[in-house]
Order: C-alpha cells, then structure tokens, then sequence
C-alpha cells in the first residue's frame, strides 16, 4: 500500500481511507486490489454468521478467539485501534451488541491469562470494588442499572436449567 507523504504524517486515527478501501483489519484500511493472506467469508455467509452471533453475542467470546460483531473478524482481544475503524468506542460497541459493561472484550484464554497474572502479582485484591459502596448515586437508586442483553440470557437459561429437573417429576 503506498501512502503519500500527506498521509505518512497524520496520526493512525485521523488517516481517511483512499476511495477503494473496504474496510478495516488493524487500524489500517485494505485496497481493494490487496493480497489478503486470511480466507474470507462470502457476504452472504457472512450476514447468516453475524445475525446469528448478534443474536447471542456470548457466542462470539470463544476460548481461542473473539468475533468482531461489525466485521465478523476474528481477534484475541478488540482493541481500541479496530473499534476505531468502525467508529466505536468500547463501551459503545458493549451497549450496541448487549455486552455486559463488566466484559471483556477478549478471548478467554487470554482474559484467563490476565487473570491469573493479576492474582500472582496481588494487584486482583487492591483493585477489587463493590460499586454500591464506592457510588452514592447507585445506593440512592437502590442498585438498579441497565440489564444488558448478555445477562439477561444468562439468567434465562438459568431458570430453564432450574425448570428441566422439575418437569422430568
């Protein structure tokens, strides 16, 4: 891809993408005259797979990778610097797709890895806040918050695990 010095010199997040770019991997716009080395999906495929994930948006967190709900790109993490290329920001990208605010957004491998390190290291007992207390504002409303789509599916197979044993009677 060849820049012009006027673009080699604005900063990642202010670069506009020349007329045939199709989209973002990375921060960085594709030509569409690229090589690209990963198989893409078709777009029909891709639309049948995107509804499907935006639908249960848990589905997209897997062990070894995550999918991006705009892009249907696969990730270890969603940076900031991809997000950019759709326009969103993290909490914005949570609360369009129904993440819980909490989540992060990132394989489970590697979150399990942060976690584990965080606990070695002790920074897991110096960062651990109960909300209520910290937010006069949320004890005032009595902890009410937004249920994001997430939890709510959460909860509802919950309750149909609690219902399958009873019926079986």
């Amino acid at each position: 891809m060849s820049m012009t010095t006027a673009q080699a010199v604005l900063p990642l997040r202010l670069f506009v993408a020349p007329s045939g770019a199709r989209r973002c991997r990375g921060g960085k716009a594709a030509l569409a005259g690229s090589a690209r080395p990963t198989v893409r999906l078709g777009r029909a495929a891709r639309r049948a797979a995107l509804a499907g994930l935006r639908a249960d948006p848990r589905q997209a967190v897997e062990q070894d990778l995550i999918r991006c709900l705009v892009c249907a790109e696969s990730f270890r993490q969603l940076t900031n610097t991809h997000l950019r290329c759709h326009r969103l920001t993290a909490d914005e990208y949570k609360q369009r797709f129904g993440y819980n605010r909490g989540r992060p957004l990132m394989c489970r491998a590697l979150s399990r890895l942060y976690t584990e390190r965080a606990v070695k290291n002790g920074l897991a007992a110096r960062i651990r806040q109960r909300p209520i207390l910290v937010r006069p504002e949320l004890r005032r409303r009595g902890g009410a918050r937004t249920i994001a789509l997430e939890e709510r599916l959460t909860r509802r197979e919950g309750r149909q695990r609690v219902r399958e044993p009873l019926a079986a009677l």
